[in-house]
C-alpha cells in the first residue's frame, strides 16, 4: 500500500512540471510575437548557401578513393613481405649472381631428355633424312641462361641479355649416323621490373618488356625465324606459379621469290604457335606440375598447344622430369604440322 502511494505522489508531481514548462513556453513565444522587433535584432540576417556546380564530384568522396589507392599501393609496394612466394629462394640466389662478375644464371627450364617419342617428326631439315628412315624416338634438350647488362639500385631489375637453345637429336637412328634433327635458338633482350609486390595473398613478383628473335639457322626452304616485341607478367603465392605473356609479331616484307633470303619465311607462324601463353605451376607434396598453354586467340581457327612438365626431386640440384606436349610449336621446323611428344629426364632445379 505504501508503495502504491509513492508511485502515486510522483506521478502527480510529474504532470505539475510538465504543465508549468508548457505555461513557461506558451508565454515565451506569445511575448516574441508581441515584439517583433527584439526578435529581429536577435535573429541574424541568412546567408545564402554556394551551390555546388554540377557535374563536380564531391570532394570528401573522392578525396577517400584517392587515399585507398594510395594506401593499397604502398602496402603493396614497401619493404615488409607479407606473402610467402615460391620463387624466394630462386629470387635470393639470383641476384646474388647478378652481382659476380664471373657467373650467368638459369633462365627458363634446363633440362636433358635422354629419350623422348614423337608422333611425326619432320625430315626436311636434314639432308638425308626421309619419311622412311627418321626415327620417332630421340633425345631432346634445352638451355636457357641469362645475365644482366645493366642493374637497377635493387640488384634485380634492370636491362638483360637472355640466350635460349633447344635441340632434337637422332641419337639412335644409326641408319643417317645420329644427326641433330633441328636447333632452335632465341636470343633475347629485356628490361625486367622486379615488383615484389604483394596484393591480396599473391606476390606480383615481375612485369618483363623485350625484343625476341627465334630461328632455327636454316637457310633457304628450311629456314623458320620470326622477331616480336613481347610482355611478362609474373605472380605468385607460396606454393604456385602464375605467368601471362603475350606478343606482337614485328612484320616482314614478303618474299618475291622462293627462295628469297629477305622475306618473311613463316607469315602465318602466330595462327598456328599462338599469340599469347599462360603459364600454371603448383606443387603437390614434393611434386610439381608446370603446365603451359599457348593459343591464337581465334574462335575461326583456334590452335596452340599444351606442354606439361611433372618433376620430383632427386636431390637439391635435379629433378626428374616427365614432359608430355600436345599441339603446334614443338620446333620451328614444325611450327605448322600437329606434334605429340613424351619424354623422360632430368632438369636443373628451376625453383
Amino acid at each position: 500500500m505504501i508503495a502504491h502511494q509513492g508511485i502515486g505522489l510522483k506521478t502527480v508531481n510529474a504532470c505539475l512540471c510538465a504543465f508549468w514548462a508548457l505555461a513557461l513556453v506558451y508565454s515565451s513565444s506569445a511575448s516574441a510575437q508581441d515584439d517583433p522587433s527584439q526578435e529581429q535584432e536577435k535573429t541574424p540576417p541568412a546567408q545564402k548557401t554556394p551551390m555546388p556546380e554540377q557535374g563536380t564530384p564531391p570532394p570528401i568522396l573522392e578525396s577517400a578513393l584517392i587515399k585507398s589507392v594510395k594506401k593499397v599501393v604502398q602496402e603493396a609496394n614497401d619493404d615488409i613481405r607479407t606473402t610467402e612466394s615460391i620463387l624466394d629462394k630462386r629470387e635470393k640466389s639470383v641476384k646474388e649472381s647478378n652481382l659476380n662478375p664471373f657467373s650467368i644464371s638459369q633462365y627458363r627450364q634446363n633440362y636433358l631428355l635422354p629419350i623422348s617419342h614423337v608422333k611425326s617428326p619432320n625430315p626436311i631439315s636434314v639432308d638425308g633424312l626421309t619419311d622412311e628412315n627418321i626415327d620417332n624416338f630421340e633425345a631432346k634438350y634445352q638451355i636457357s641462361v641469362n645475365m644482366p647488362l645493366h642493374l637497377m639500385d635493387d640488384d634485380a631489375s634492370g636491362v638483360f641479355f637472355g640466350m635460349t637453345l633447344i635441340s632434337f637429336w637422332q641419337v639412335y637412328n644409326d641408319e643417317t649416323s645420329k644427326p641433330f634433327r633441328e636447333n632452335n635458338y632465341e636470343p633475347e633482350v629485356y628490361y625486367q621490373w622486379q615488383t615484389d609486390w604483394d596484393l591480396f595473398g599473391y606476390r606480383f613478383n615481375q612485369f618483363n618488356v623485350g625484343l625476341n628473335h627465334h630461328s632455327n639457322g636454316q637457310s633457304g626452304l628450311k629456314s623458320r625465324s620470326w622477331n616480336r616485341i613481347y610482355v611478362t607478367a609474373i605472380f605468385s603465392d607460396i606454393d604456385s606459379l602464375y605467368y601471362f605473356k603475350t606478343w606482337y609479331r614485328l612484320p616482314e616484307d614478303e618474299k618475291t621469290f622462293e627462295l628469297d633470303p629477305t622475306g618473311d619465311d613463316n607469315p602465318d607462324i602466330t595462327d598456328f604457335i599462338g599469340r599469347a601463353e599462360f603459364g600454371l605451376s603448383f606443387n603437390i607434396g614434393k611434386i610439381n606440375l608446370l603446365t603451359k598453354v599457348s593459343n591464337n586467340l581465334s574462335f575461326n581457327k583456334n590452335r596452340g598447344s599444351v606442354e606439361l612438365n611433372l618433376t620430383y626431386p632427386i636431390n637439391e640440384r635435379y629433378d626428374w622430369l616427365l614432359q608430355y606436349f600436345n599441339g603446334y610449336g614443338d620446333s620451328l621446323i614444325d611450327y605448322n604440322r600437329h606434334q605429340q611428344r613424351i619424354g623422360f629426364g632430368i632438369q636443373l632445379k628451376l625453383f
